[in-house]
């Protein structure tokens, strides 16, 4: 049972725990974000970021409609080329840490410019 003083107010412990937590994961997530940018141009720059690409910038796929983390993890894990769509990006093996990684930094672009 939690108690109430006169000058408490309910959730106040629970605000500040949130906030503290916050203050570890933003970290976390900023080294998550830096991998994937590095994975991003070490195995898809070829494609997705240089002047002559062949599928779309990074930052076009980050304003995308099916650019939230979990739609971007989903997307890393399978194929995309089939017979119908014999030039489409292949399936880029990765780990779930790269997936996690790549996915952390296509969806921190939301914002750019």
């Amino acid at each position: 049972m939690i108690r109430r003083t006169a000058n408490s107010k309910p959730g106040r412990a629970f605000v500040a725990a949130l906030a503290f937590a916050a203050t570890l994961v933003a970290p976390a997530l900023a080294d998550e974000v830096k991998d994937g940018e590095a994975l991003a141009d070490r195995l898809c720059g070829r494609c997705h970021v240089v002047s002559q690409q062949v599928g779309p910038a990074f930052v076009d796929i980050a304003k995308g409609a099916h650019a939230s983390r979990d739609a971007l993890r989903d997307f890393l894990r399978g194929t995309h080329s089939d017979v119908r769509h014999p030039n489409a990006m292949p399936a880029p093996e990765l780990s779930e840490q790269q997936i996690d990684a790549l996915a952390a930094y296509i969806a921190s672009l939301h914002g750019a410019q």
